[in-house]
């Protein structure tokens, strides 16, 4: 705003008058109740913002605005159809909304669409029948999630919009290889193409040979009938593939990449089940250049696959070793001293790593952003606060169950680590309000807090959040008993942006809280009033709900299980005002 304010000199202000001029008159619906007189009063200065500005401007605007803007006047609709390429689409943002109808009118204000998002629209045929039609420009269209399309539906896409260089279908779950096929007889530019959960087999990787060219990113995750045969092939065919996902194939072992590409940088294997040690060390040797890879849940893989990635992917920033098999100090200790540029490691779940782990970590990745040590209930505060002050840049660090982790490494990482932006303590050990108004002074970043079922907690710790971390946008505080109305109160008032509240458990807050986020959290989607049975919760009554689902419009899901003043119409009515979008749990 305040750059749009420099180049637009005196539009401002102008923008201003004519504003509060539309209010007297009674107008701003459209430029026929506008009239001649109205058109005269739009601030000249307005058409010297640059196209970067105005597609800043309208990125702010919700659906529902953006399709009002060309109706105020001729020079708002020249000023605000060129900047709009991109469009993201959701059953929440639709309000009830029939999605062709959408399209159609944004088809007619925005011709020149390039990238269009309808993730979560669960769009079917009837929809791409009118997405073919109205955008010819697009060169982006994602589709993850909307599970009534078939491979007719997908055949359609390919020959309306040959043009197209990224495409998701994740989750399209009755697209199979003959609508690939028929796809990729029209798309022969595509460098990015999504298919986690189709039904593609073997056969259909054969396909792809047709933008063997072009295609740089794949996903085939939750592709169960893929076997080492197929992937073995579509190396070969696919020379240029920089970046390859086959979380969940359970029949694909890892020999298969063992002739992958050298231009491959991230691999995602989490929870192909036969990938072993043997497998990884394939792929380290065929790719040196490898820079993320995903092991998660592969149960057979140790510390022999760390120490393979140490010697051979010197340039490895990012690897998700969580619940694989056995991971230890020792293998943490090589991957650090092989692996420098190291910026994101998950070791979640891995009991034997300690305190030595993360003094290497120290010692030999000073780059490390983000670190996930849920349920390594044996390190302590001493390696937190040495990992702390060795790493300044790291983001997001989770302690969750390790009990011997609490205020001491959380007063370090506000003193060494002031970029942190998400922190997850529940259940860790404990951490009271000092540690807390630390952590707001020195980390006044944070969007993400976690401070579950951390007891000691009283309002105190709120105030200081509430002064000091303004972006705040998801906060757990379930099962602190002993916060009040006045500290949550202030905190959501403090922070707008908050998306995430759980307040599980919170036994001394009352319907005061609730008119508070009603009030003051207009971007809430996930709500968690719950208690337990006979826990006496006050917090959620039919008024106060009432009163948030007409305020919040993208609420998703609401947690109200064990709140007994709560009625089943009230819950229906809710379900009315958020036009069925919201998952109630009860």
């Amino acid at each position: 705003a305040r750059g749009a304010r420099a180049r637009a000199g005196g539009a401002n202000c102008r923008a201003c008058s004519f504003r509060q001029g539309v209010q007297q008159r009674g107008g701003g619906g459209g430029s026929s109740s506008l009239g001649g007189k109205m058109e005269a009063d739009i601030p000249a200065g307005f058409s010297r913002l640059d196209v970067d500005t105005l597609a800043h401007v309208a990125s702010f605007l919700p659906c529902s605005e953006v399709l009002g803007l060309d109706c105020v006047c001729r020079e708002w609709a020249c000023a605000f159809r060129p900047p709009r390429l991109s469009l993201h689409i959701t059953r929440v943002s639709l309000r009830g909304t029939p999605l062709s109808s959408a399209l159609r009118a944004f088809a007619r204000r925005f011709p020149a669409l390039s990238t269009l998002s309808l993730r979560g629209s669960d769009a079917c045929g009837r929809d791409v029948g009118v997405l073919c039609t109205s955008f010819r420009s697009l060169i982006s269209l994602d589709l993850s999630g909307c599970d009534a399309l078939q491979d007719a539906h997908v055949a359609a896409i390919g020959a309306a919009l040959p043009q197209l260089q990224m495409l998701s279908l994740s989750g399209c779950r009755d697209v199979s290889d003959a609508g690939l096929a028929a796809l990729l007889a029209h798309c022969r530019s595509l460098s990015s193409l999504l298919l986690g959960w189709c039904d593609i087999s073997d056969f259909g990787l054969l396909s792809l040979s047709s933008i063997s060219t072009s295609l740089t990113s794949l996903d085939l995750s939750g592709c169960a009938m893929l076997t080492d045969r197929g992937v073995a092939a579509l190396m070969r065919r696919c020379p240029r593939l920089a970046s390859l996902q086959l979380e969940g194939c359970r029949e694909v072992s890892g020999w298969a990449l063992a002739t992958v590409t050298p231009r491959l940088r991230e691999l995602t294997l989490s929870g192909a089940t036969l990938v072993t040690d043997a497998g990884v060390g394939a792929v380290a040797r065929a790719c040196t250049g490898l820079r993320q890879i995903a092991l998660r849940q592969c149960r057979s893989i140790s510390d022999a696959a760390l120490a393979t990635l140490a010697a051979h992917c010197a340039s490895l920033t990012a690897l998700d070793v969580a619940r694989c098999g056995v991971v230890t100090d020792r293998g943490v200790s090589k991957l650090a001293a092989g692996c420098s540029q190291l910026a994101s490691l998950q070791l979640e779940g891995h009991a034997d790593v300690t305190d030595a782990s993360l003094h290497a970590l120290a010692a030999g990745c000073p780059k490390l952003s983000l670190l996930n040590l849920w349920v390594c209930s044996n390190v302590t505060d001493a390696g937190v606060a040495a990992l702390a002050q060795a790493c300044p840049n790291l983001t997001s660090l989770d302690v969750r169950l390790c009990s011997k982790v609490g205020a001491v490494a959380v007063s370090a990482l506000a003193a060494h680590c002031p970029s942190l932006t998400a922190l997850y303590t529940e259940r860790a050990g404990p951490v009271d309000d000092e540690a807390v108004v630390r952590l707001a002074a020195g980390c006044p970043r944070l969007a993400l807090l976690d401070l579950g079922m951390q007891d000691n907690l009283t309002d105190a710790a709120l105030l200081a959040v509430a002064e000091r971390c303004s972006q705040l946008r998801s906060l757990s505080v379930a099962y602190c008993k002993q916060l009040t109305d006045a500290g949550v109160s202030t905190l959501v008032t403090a922070c707008p942006q908050l998306s995430t509240l759980d307040l599980n458990n919170c036994t001394l807050l009352t319907q005061t809280t609730l008119e508070a986020i009603a009030a003051h959290c207009p971007r809430l989607q996930s709500l968690d009033l719950g208690g337990q049975p006979g826990s006496g919760q006050r917090l959620a009554t039919d008024a106060g709900l009432l009163e948030l689902a007409a305020a919040c419009h993208g609420l998703r899901s609401l947690n109200i299980r064990y709140c007994s003043d709560v009625s089943a119409e009230a819950v229906e009515r809710i379900k009315d005002l958020l036009c069925a979008n919201v998952q109630v749990r009860q």
